[in-house]
C-alpha cells in the first residue's frame, strides 16, 4: 500500500509542478466602429433632373368610339351544344349556345356540390355580355 501512495503523491506532485495555463483575456475594443481613414466620396447622379418645359404628348392609341365587326363574319351563324354527366364522379355540366353574327345567346348549367344545379342564361347583342343566374333544386 505504500507504493500505491507514493505513486499518487508522485503523480500529484507532478501535476502541480507542472505550469499552468496562464489565460489573458483580450483587450475590450474602444470603438466597434471606426471612422474610415480616408474620406467618403460624394455621390454621383446618375439620372437627370426632368426640365421644367415638360411637354405633353397625345395619345397614340385613339380608336374610333363604336368599331363595327367586317362583314360576313367567318363562321356565322353558328349553333352547338355539349355535355356531361357522369354519375361516378357526380360531375353534371351542360352548354348551349347559338349566334347569328349580330346576337350570340345560350345557357350553361353546372351541377353544384350541394346538390343544386346553377343556370346561367346570356346574350350578347352588340351592346355587353348580360347574364341571369339561378339555381334548380
Amino acid at each position: 500500500m505504500a507504493y500505491k501512495f507514493a505513486a499518487l503523491a508522485f503523480v500529484l506532485g507532478v501535476a502541480l509542478a507542472a505550469p499552468q495555463y496562464d489565460y489573458e483575456p483580450p483587450a475590450a475594443p474602444s470603438s466597434l466602429y471606426e471612422t474610415p481613414a480616408e474620406s467618403v466620396q460624394e455621390p454621383v447622379q446618375l439620372y437627370e433632373a426632368p426640365s421644367e418645359n415638360i411637354l405633353v404628348a397625345e395619345p397614340q392609341n385613339l380608336v374610333p368610339d363604336v368599331v363595327s365587326p367586317p362583314q360576313p363574319m367567318e363562321g356565322m351563324p353558328y349553333e352547338f351544344q355539349w355535355g356531361v354527366e357522369d354519375g361516378e364522379s357526380s360531375n353534371a355540366f351542360s352548354h348551349v349556345e347559338s349566334s347569328d353574327g349580330q346576337t350570340t345567346q345560350g345557357e350553361y348549367r353546372v351541377l353544384l356540390p350541394d346538390g343544386r344545379t346553377q343556370i346561367v342564361r346570356f346574350f350578347d347583342n352588340g351592346n355587353g355580355f348580360n347574364a341571369e343566374v339561378t339555381y334548380e333544386k
